[in-house]
């Protein structure tokens, strides 16, 4: 298996923390996780998969006006 290293920031770094130890997954299953469904959702997607994770929240939820 190919080994990556990434760099988190420090907020990111304590979420990861949380979910990890909230969800009883390592830290390195979330992040391969992540990663699979990213790449699953770019080759049937392309690149739309990015205008969500790019759009900044309006902190309404969907269903509000």
């Amino acid at each position: 298996m190919a080994r990556q290293s990434i760099e988190l920031t420090d907020k990111v770094k304590e979420q990861l923390d949380f979910m990890s130890a909230t969800l009883g997954m390592t830290q390195n299953a979330l992040i391969n996780l992540a990663v699979a469904t990213m790449v699953a959702k770019f080759e049937s997607e392309g690149m739309r998969i990015f205008f969500d994770l790019i759009s900044l929240p309006t902190g309404k939820s969907k269903g509000s006006k």
